[in-house]
């Protein structure tokens, strides 16, 4: 059986971009593969980087204590027994014109690719920078001329987009921070030209920051209880904001004068759809306890947005209604054949793409059509996106070995007591 897509994304032409573990995929329009990406490294190449800084710290010592005895080799760190399997795979992908990003689990770091579709040997990727992180990235976002990388520890850095050669980890200077795990990030430009970063963290918070002044907070967004995972500004509006993650609702800013517009049931929506999965972990349920919401993914188009929870079979429509002082509006709630692992816009096309969580190798994408009123209509397979599904050659012997498709709901906190 096939591993399912765990990313999906469009540009603004119709290419899809895919990863799989490790692996990045191109298509065309017309589902033809136009570019591929294997990270070539493993998690042992951050094991040996670790391995390298002990034998430097322990020659440091003896050269400074003067100590003639040999330097005791240590051994490449290997985890215990019990502890969670090492996973190797693209975190996170963005595109921008032609401009590729993606996150590796491998070394923690972000790549770079430039994109050219006139290349005629068959692979419009060509890496130009491999940037590692002290800490593993876990968002990015880009504008023309940076990457901005969000780290699990609350660290945000830039990385120009550029031949110029990487710079050591340890050299990299953070240009703002939380004190909790990040978890989106957005850098963006209003039209008077000031630019502003946009992040979440864990800790239900939204920090809005000048760029390049990274320094200077403008606000503060409060109204979320639990995790923030998802930030989207629809291109209609580039003051609006929505958010969504671990809370029961979804939120609609106007984030530039800090003004919580609405707030959106979610689980109403989707307690038809949760099931046992959705309660806690084990060690933490208890009979009162309720399954989880989980807001994996906001997609945004023109008025309309929609919205995926975590490890559920339907996508939710909405509309901001803009002459309603900027009012939500429910429209739909479709229902899929199969759980949603990631979720894209075409705009091309003008529809929605998915990736399934399926064992049906020829489907493990679906194309869902927006008609005017912003209501949505999963369409017949495409030749295109069955060829997609035909070019995944990540091949497994039973969902056993699947890599994580849904583990954002990690990110809620939780307490013994």
């Amino acid at each position: 059986m096939k591993h399912p897509f765990q990313i999906v994304l469009s540009d603004q032409d119709g290419h899809v971009f895919t990863s799989v573990k490790n692996e990045i995929l191109v298509f065309n329009t017309d589902g033809q593969r136009i570019g591929h990406w294997i990270d070539p490294l493993d998690k042992s190449v951050t094991l040996k980087k670790q391995q390298e800084e002990k034998i430097k710290q322990l020659s440091e010592k003896k050269l400074k204590t003067n100590d003639e005895t040999p330097i005791k080799i240590p051994k490449i760190p290997v985890p215990g027994l019990g502890a969670p399997p090492l996973y190797n795979y693209i975190r996170s992908l963005s595109v921008r014109n032609d401009i590729l990003v993606g996150t590796t689990d491998s070394d923690k770091a972000v790549v770079i690719f430039r994109i050219d579709f006139s290349n005629n040997i068959g692979n419009c990727l060509c890496l130009i920078k491999r940037q590692v992180l002290p800490k593993r990235p876990c968002a990015v976002s880009q504008n023309d001329k940076v990457v901005v990388v969000a780290d699990k520890f609350g660290d945000v850095y830039t990385v120009s987009i550029d031949l110029n050669e990487p710079v050591e980890d340890k050299a990299l200077a953070p240009i703002l921070g939380h004190v909790s795990m990040l978890s989106d990030v957005l850098i963006t430009t209003r039209d008077d030209g000031k630019s502003f970063i946009l992040t979440a963290d864990r800790d239900e918070h939204i920090r809005v920051t000048n760029y390049p002044k990274s320094y200077v907070i403008k606000s503060w967004l409060f109204g979320h209880r639990e995790f923030i995972l998802s930030l989207v500004i629809p291109e209609f509006n580039r003051d609006l904001l929505i958010s969504g993650g671990g809370d029961n609702y979804v939120l609609l800013w106007n984030w530039y004068d800090n003004k919580l517009l609405d707030q959106v049931d979610i689980r109403t929506l989707i307690e038809p759809f949760l099931n046992d999965s959705h309660l806690p972990p084990e060690r933490f349920l208890t009979e009162d306890s309720v399954k989880e919401v989980t807001v994996s993914n906001i997609i945004s188009y023109a008025e309309y947005f929609y919205v995926v929870c975590e490890n559920t079979k339907c996508i939710n429509g909405f509309k901001i209604d803009a002459g309603d002082g900027f009012k939500v509006n429910h429209i739909q709630t479709l229902t899929t054949q199969h759980s949603i692992v990631d979720i894209t816009l075409d705009k091309l096309k003008n529809q929605l793409i998915a990736c399934f969580d399926t064992e049906d190798e020829h489907k493990l994408l679906a194309g869902f059509a927006i008609a005017d009123d912003g209501l949505l209509q999963q369409q017949e397979q495409s030749k295109a996106l069955t060829n997609i599904s035909d070019a995944n050659e990540c091949l497994v012997e039973s969902r056993d070995d699947f890599y994580p498709l849904y583990y954002t709901s990690t990110l809620r906190k939780r307490s013994d007591h």
